[in-house]
């Protein structure tokens, strides 16, 4: 009888009628249950992958499922079932699984948050899981196995470690008398030659007239005699396989070894890239990553989780980093030409001389334009060009300066204060200069309007000649007076009083 479950153990169906029905079970190794039904509306609908198949009072995953119509149009279903300890390959340690202490605490942590139990411990020893790569949990179970040299048993949700599974009881496979078929295998494979035997044997434990008689389990220690073969020998069965609803004919591999771990991934392997070995210029390690390299040497990709680096390399295995990524520190590097359509970032530094920083500022030794400059301030102690077009030209921030903008042209002393402008006045209609004094008060202005040119002093107005002579009195500078001043046309004085003549 089998029943069906759905994830969370409630029963859903019963199957009583099936074939080809096989539990078969490996020391450290695989635990599963195939069996065939034929097409029913009612029961069929729960052989569902991800329900649970219930059998001898231990629960299989269904993994997987196949329908096939015979030509008498009958529909047959074949089932493949794991054991439910199939789920811990799900439960990965994405950083490793690194840590030493005894079996029982390590099997705690491996199986913490999957729903599994550890059962009982038959070692008690400290021992060191070392595995750096994602491993998931039923790796470090068959880790800790391989290292305690233990065995592990699996009921329902419940994982145990044994010393040893089995035991001595005294029972023979015997031509003649259970054993059906034979076959001898020799493997000189992994260096050392190891002999295994499966054999087809009669249960004679589940006949009546046999009963309590000749029986055996998985890991027990057996005799196989073919005295026509020549073998008289004794094993421990590595694996057995039965059929749970006619338990007569089953099979047994017999042998002097366990397969476990190890010769797993041996065979993994000769077929597979396997750890810090090269397969079509592909490596795959704990160190690097993933490597890639060409046949000639002349280029190699570095890829892990770390940093990323493509590399140029000189032919006889030095290479140089054309272009590196270091995630964790934010650095990335470019050798080369780098050709791109946009560039959005915040800081551009190229070597010593040359920087743009997030707020754009630039800095740069000496630069080349052709075509437009446009800014709002320019800071330079020399400017060369045909043409400059600006709203402010001034020759500093502060203190003596000259300034021009577009209402004029002015000057201004040590104190920041304006002595000279230059400019025009469209309203009135001219142009000329006003002079100031220190505290930047008008002292009188030379401008033009159409047909004359006045000169103004807003106090006083001296006008003089001289050789560039001149004489301090008090604190004011005056100019000699040596020289001679001419005037030319006519010379009106009827608005003025004259002195002097």
């Amino acid at each position: 009888m089998i029943t069906i479950l759905n994830q969370s153990q409630q029963p859903l169906t019963v199957l009583d009628d099936y074939f080809n029905d096989d539990i078969n079970e490996q020391v450290n190794g695989a635990y599963t249950f195939n069996f065939s039904v034929l097409l029913d509306d009612e029961k069929s609908q729960y052989i569902q992958v991800g329900n649970i198949a219930e059998v001898e009072g231990q629960y299989f995953n269904i993994v997987k499922h196949r329908r096939t119509r015979s030509e008498s149009n009958e529909v047959a279903i074949a089932i493949e079932c794991e054991q439910v300890s199939y789920d811990l390959l799900f439960h990965l340690f994405e950083g490793g699984f690194i840590h030493t202490n005894t079996p029982w605490v390590l099997m705690n942590m491996a199986l913490e948050g999957t729903g599994f139990m550890v059962g009982f411990v038959q070692y008690d020893q400290y021992v060191s899981v070392d595995l750096k790569e994602g491993v998931n949990a039923r790796g470090v179970l068959m880790e800790i196995a391989a290292q305690t040299g233990c065995e592990l048993y699996f009921d329902k949700y419940t994982v145990s470690l044994m010393s040893r599974r089995g035991q001595d009881r005294g029972v023979q496979f015997r031509l003649g008398k259970n054993l059906k078929g034979i076959v001898k295998d020799v493997n000189g494979q992994s260096g050392e030659v190891l002999t295994a035997y499966e054999i087809d044997v009669v249960e004679l434990n589940t006949l009546p007239e046999f009963e309590g008689l000749e029986y055996f389990e998985l890991g027990d220690t057996v005799d196989i005699i073919d005295e026509e073969l020549g073998i008289n020998e004794q094993q421990r069965i590595i694996e057995y396989s039965y059929s749970p609803k006619r338990r007569i004919n089953s099979k047994v591999t017999i042998a002097n070894y366990i397969e476990g771990i190890q010769d797993t991934i041996y065979r993994i392997q000769t077929t597979t890239v396997g750890k810090d070995r090269w397969m079509y210029g592909v490596k795959i390690g704990p160190d690097e990553g993933i490597v890639i390299e060409r046949y000639d040497k002349m280029a190699r990709s570095i890829w892990n989780a770390d940093e990323f680096r493509m590399q140029k390399g000189n032919g006889n295995g030095s290479y140089t980093d054309s272009l590196y990524f270091d995630p964790i520190n934010q650095e990335y590097e470019f050798v080369g030409i780098v050709r791109a359509g946009q560039f959005i970032g915040g800081r551009i530094e190229i070597g010593n001389n040359f920087s743009v920083d997030e707020t754009g500022h630039m800095k740069a030794l000496s630069a080349e334009f052709e075509g437009e400059i446009r800014g709002s301030d320019i800071y330079g102690s020399y400017i060369e060009g045909a043409e400059i077009l600006g709203s402010t030209i001034r020759t500093a921030n502060n203190g003596e300066r000259i300034e021009l903008d577009p209402f004029g042209f002015r000057f201004y002393d040590d104190f920041g204060a304006r002595r000279v402008e230059l400019g025009t006045n469209p309203q009135a209609n001219i142009s000329g200069h006003t002079y100031y004094d220190s505290s930047s008060q008008s002292q009188g202005l030379v401008y033009a309007i159409p047909g004359e040119l006045h000169v103004i002093g807003n106090d006083n107005l001296r006008l003089g000649a001289s050789f560039g002579v001149t004489y301090i009195q008090g604190d004011v500078l005056y100019p000699s007076t040596n020289g001679i001043v001419r005037f030319q046309g006519t010379v009106d004085f009827s608005q003025a009083n004259v002195i002097g003549l």
